[in-house]
């Protein structure tokens, strides 16, 4: 009887980042949908050999959307595992928080299915992974604790 077929494996390193545009007093953040609109998430794309991982995520978010951002802050690490083929992916992906300074929504056509400015609430519900939920719950949470003024005393 052969032994079973050996499984091969590699790691991917990426960066990615919710970019944040408030609009009318409202937060909301440049999605990306994939898989015929079907899969909503946020941009991200791998590390290219000598680039920073910050570097990497600003480039992906103009490449995936058109917009342009700076970073705020890191707000998490994400690791998943898949499969391509015969081979088993091991995926990090370092997130930041950024806030939009220009650039308009313009979808990368051969990444990219669509892009939109999706309010924030509503991109915690259409965010198609639970890490990427998670991290837009994160986000939020920054994004109340930077725009909490100090009250008033009321006379």
């Amino acid at each position: 009887m052969a032994p079973p077929p050996r499984t091969k494996s590699r790691s991917e390193y990426s960066s990615g980042g919710a970019v944040i545009s408030v609009r009318d007093g409202v937060p909301s953040v440049a999605m990306i949908a994939t898989r015929g609109r079907t899969r909503w998430g946020l941009p991200k794309g791998a590390v290219a050999p000598g680039e920073t991982s910050e570097a990497a995520a600003l480039r992906e978010v103009f490449e995936e959307t058109g917009v342009e951002a700076q970073i705020v802050k890191p707000l998490d690490t994400i690791e998943y595992f898949f499969r391509a083929s015969d081979t088993l992916i091991r995926k990090r992906v370092d997130f930041y928080l950024m806030l939009h300074t220009g650039g308009e929504l313009k979808p990368q056509l051969s990444e990219v299915d669509d892009v939109e400015w999706v309010e924030l609430n509503e991109a915690i519900r259409r965010a198609s992974f639970a890490s990427e939920k998670k991290l837009l719950e994160a986000a939020q949470q920054e994004l109340d604790a930077l725009t909490k003024q100090p009250s008033r005393a009321s006379s």
